[in-house]
Formats: structure tokens, sequence, C-alpha cells
């Protein structure tokens, strides 16, 4: 393996610290997302990543506007 390969997958395996989330801390993210702004691209983004359902996110406090707005712009289920 060439050396700028070498340091390239070196980076991602690096990298991975700054980003560990759990799936309780990313329910709580999108929640608060969806609070501030309902039609966040962030929020999708966290559902899409960790395959969030929307009952997880009306249990954890999501209002049930906001997260049937999500599901009819972006297919939670």
């Amino acid at each position: 393996m060439g050396k700028s390969k070498h340091r390239i997958l070196g980076r991602g395996k690096n990298d991975l610290d700054k980003y560990d989330m759990t799936r309780h801390q990313a329910i709580d993210f999108v929640v608060n997302e969806l609070v501030a702004r309902p039609s966040s691209i962030k929020a999708k983004r966290m559902i899409s990543l960790f395959g969030l359902h929307p009952e997880e996110l009306t249990e954890a406090g999501a209002g049930y506007e906001s997260v049937s707005k999500m599901d009819r712009d972006f297919s939670l289920s």
C-alpha cells in the first residue's frame, strides 16, 4: 500500500473518536433539532444514519406534527 493511501485510511480511523455518538444521544439531538427547526437537514441525516423510527422520536418528546411532517417529507419508516 502506498504512503498516501495509508495516511488517508489512518486519518479516517483516527477521526472516529470525534463523532462517537450513541443511539440515545442521536435521538435527543434529533428531538432538539425538530423542536428548533421542524425541517432540519441535520435531523434528516441523523434519522437516516441511525435508522430512527417515528415511534422512538415521539416517545423521546418530539411533537406529533413535526414527526408526521418529517415522515411525509423524508419517509421515516
